[in-house]
Formats: structure tokens, sequence, C-alpha cells
């Protein structure tokens, strides 16, 4: 049987050591990793929901827009028609 000599040994140990280091390295950089995409997702759903927002006030001034412009309609129509009658009354007086 052969034995194992001190050299031998501090070879195991420092790739053991080696190994161990760079596991924890790895599970270290994977939880950095994990908090940097929640991070990244915590952004999203804030874009997400401010997008939805906006959406909502645009549909919202849509739809004033088109009942100003009924209104408007509504308001060119009676000045034409008061217009008419003035044009009608100031006809008659002359």
């Amino acid at each position: 049987m052969r034995t194992i000599t001190v050299n031998e040994i501090v070879a195991i140990v420092s790739a053991l050591v080696a190994g161990l280091a760079l596991v924890l390295s790895f599970a270290r950089d994977k939880k950095g990793e994990i908090a940097n995409t929640q991070a990244i997702r915590d952004k999203l759903d804030y874009i997400s929901d401010t997008t939805r927002d906006t959406r909502e006030d645009v549909r919202a001034l849509d739809r004033k827009l088109d009942d100003h412009a009924t209104r408007i309609g509504k308001i060119e129509t009676k000045v034409n028609d008061h217009a008419r009658r003035l044009d009608r009354l100031e006809n008659k007086e002359d």
C-alpha cells in the first residue's frame, strides 16, 4: 500500500478549499442575481402600472374631448340660428 505524503495531503486540502470557495462564490452570485432579478421585476411592475394608469387617463381625456366636441357643435348650431334671426330682424327693420 502506498503512503500519502504531506505534499499530497496539502494539495488535496487545497483543491477541496478551492472547490468549496468556488461553490460558495456561485451561491453568493446566485443570491445577488436573484435580488437583481427581483428589483428588475419590481421596476417593470411599476412601469406597467404607470402605463395602465396613463392609458386610462388618455381614454378619459378622449371621452371628454368627444363630449366637448358635441357641445361645441350644439353651440355653433345655436349661434348660427341666432345669427339668422338677427339678420331677419335687421332686414325687417330696414
